[in-house]
């Protein structure tokens, strides 16, 4: 193990919280990390679904953190079975761990072997890993034999383009129901701020949750723990600069929302995440949801966003938009290979 590199375990609530600082130090020093990784969106999903019993691994350079692993158990209600898994599990279209440059492979081995030996797990999982990720292919490269590799879902992808960009059949779509609705009245794609965050978001569970119920189903945004999670993580976002939550307003009436998150401005091929999107129903002649979409692809390029992801089950995501799908990852491994060998960090 090279001089200054430690390992140790989050194992509470409280140490997680204390670690803050140091895990958006580290989330910011990830090249390829996303706002799904990041202590706003994450922290405040772990109040509503951590149940205490924290597994995360830290991996640090005299005393400053290059990698982290955040996982935690999981105990199934009607197996029992008790799983190791990523936390944001279910709720991120790209779960991953954290590694500065600095972080070798071998030292991301060296804290997968510690945590797998911690007594209490039955499997140890994670999905929705994006084909890039050093934490999916410490796991591939360790000495286990029964580790099971698969498939996640797919995501969607697009370059951030104007309006004039966009494919043929979207732009006429998008510029016939634009002049449309300015016949109306005023028009207009606003950003929301600390001030009416709330309003928008409001917005978005009374017209999802509309849409869900005249289709016979509850949706995600009727659970009370989600709709606490995203309340905590949104005014967190837009401090930090990651949220861009927009609501369509046709003189004044919000007719469509689309909750998304950004990059950074350092990231490279700075990317925007279309994570959740309503419309109302009532103003369907308009097509609130082609033109929501269409001008915040236009608006994200305005802003310098490289690309577009549209994530994985959008209704947007059909062939008119030319979308680029990847696939993401995901392994399963059974406890019995907590008899394999240790590999030393490099």
């Amino acid at each position: 193990m090279p001089s200054g590199v430690t390992y140790h375990f989050l194992r509470s609530s409280s140490e997680l919280y204390a670690a803050l600082p140091r895990w958006s130090a580290l989330w910011r020093d990830d090249p390829v990390a996303t706002p799904f990784q990041s202590p706003e969106w994450l922290a405040p999903w772990w109040r509503q679904f951590g149940r205490d019993e924290l597994r995360a691994v830290a991996i640090a350079r005299d005393g400053v953190w290059i990698g982290f692993l955040p996982f935690f158990l999981n105990r199934e209600p009607y197996t029992g079975e008790r799983q190791l898994l990523p936390m944001g599990i279910s709720a991120c279209d790209y779960l991953d761990g954290l590694f500065a440059p600095a972080c070798s492979a071998g030292q991301i081995r060296e804290a997968l072997n510690l945590l797998l030996r911690e007594p209490g797990w039955d499997v140890f999982s994670a999905w929705q890993m994006p084909a890039h990720s050093r934490l999916y292919h410490a796991v591939r490269q360790m000495n286990a034999g029964n580790v099971r590799e698969f498939e996640g879902e797919s995501c969607s992808r697009m370059r951030a383009v104007r309006m004039a960009g966009l494919p043929e059949r979207i732009r006429r779509d998008a510029t016939y129901y634009r002049h449309r609705a300015q016949r109306l009245g005023n028009l207009e794609l606003q950003v929301a701020d600390a001030c009416n965050w709330p309003e928008a978001f409001g917005a978005l569970r009374r017209l999802y949750t509309e849409d869900r119920l005249e289709r016979g189903e509850s949706g995600v945004l009727s659970d009370v723990r989600v709709l606490e999670w995203h309340r905590q993580a949104l005014p967190q976002l837009e401090r930090s600069g990651m949220l861009r939550l927009y609501s369509l307003r046709l003189n004044g009436e919000i007719i469509g929302v689309l909750y998304s998150l950004v990059d950074l401005p350092w990231r490279p091929m700075r990317s925007q995440y279309f994570y959740l999107t309503a419309y109302s129903k009532r103003r369907a002649a308009l097509n609130p949801g082609t033109l929501l979409a269409a001008l915040a692809v236009e608006r994200a390029a305005e802003e310098g966003v490289a690309i577009v992801d549209m994530l994985r089950g959008q209704e947007l995501s059909h062939h008119h938009w030319c979308l680029e799908w990847r696939a993401t990852r995901g392994f399963a491994l059974e406890s019995a290979a907590q008899t394999f060998g240790v590999e030393k960090a490099a």
